[in-house]
């Protein structure tokens, strides 16, 4: 499961949180009084302005905690969804249990276990409202700085490879096409993806992609190989005296260059 985008570590973010929760509590509670929290609240003393106070200061405590916690632990922790969800309900579940403290003393007459979990059912089922939309809009946020960083591609510039049964199994911009090996029955698309290297496996032959490579600007640099002339480092012979061409990407092998199509490699560098 992928992980929460790094945004959610941040102090800006973080105070949104710890302002935002416990002030929708607060307004929440006092406009609506969800589940006849009046009545709860108010511990049939009449202090419901007093615990409703005392329960948006737990709130607001286990939230600066909470989030506090998170910012100090940003470089040693890289949350899942799944698990930050689960920090998101024990936020709600500890404000729960601070909760079940005065109110466990102002309900004396019932157990205490059955306050405690009123309390905690409470505090989930309203903060989760607030916990939830913030983490919505931040990831919105996210993704939308994504988009707006993410490079156009021009589709013209996109290669479609189809394999034997005419179906599309790969689209990749000719840009960020490092080289093309032939292996028995397949190819092997090697390219760039968001800066990591890939190797793709395509059913096919070197004959049936040689026209759509070359319009793309692929040139063909051995019989097994065609390679992408922007990403040729450098050509340099082995002790052998046979050509070979180095790739500005680390990890990658050496690309045979035949003689017959030495110069024509050369001519693009």
């Amino acid at each position: 499961m992928k992980t929460i985008a790094r945004t959610f570590y941040k102090m800006p973010v973080n105070v949104m949180f710890f302002v935002t929760v416990p002030l929708f509590y607060f307004l929440f509670v006092l406009a609506y009084k969800p589940f006849n929290m009046e009545v709860f609240l108010g511990a049939g003393q009449g202090r419901y302005t007093l615990h409703l106070i005392v329960s948006t200061l737990i709130v607001l405590g286990v939230m600066v905690f909470s989030r506090m916690l998170l910012f100090l632990l940003r470089r040693a922790i890289d949350l899942n969804w799944s698990l930050y969800v689960l920090w998101c309900f024990g936020e709600a579940i500890l404000c729960g249990l601070f909760l079940s403290i005065p109110m466990g003393i102002s309900w004396a007459d019932r157990p205490y276990f059955t306050i405690m979990s009123l309390c905690i059912l409470y505090m989930c089922a309203i903060l989760v409202f607030p916990l939830s939309l913030i983490s919505m809009a931040v990831q919105l946020h996210v993704l939308n700085k994504r988009a707006d960083l993410a490079p156009t591609v021009d589709e013209k510039t996109l290669i479609r490879f189809y394999d034997e049964q005419k179906r599309l199994k790969l689209v990749v911009s000719s840009e960020a096409v490092l080289y093309i090996e032939a292996e028995e029955n397949y190819v092997h698309i090697v390219h760039l993806d968001n800066g990591k290297v890939k190797d793709f496996e395509l059913r096919s032959s070197m004959r049936a992609l040689e026209e759509i490579l070359q319009r793309h600007g692929l040139v063909r640099c051995h019989r097994s190989f065609f390679v992408n002339a922007a990403h040729v480092e450098l050509l340099k012979k082995d002790a052998n005296g046979y050509a070979l061409a180095q790739l500005d990407q680390e990890g990658l092998k050496n690309i045979p260059v035949s003689k017959k199509y030495y110069d024509s490699i050369v001519a693009l560098l």
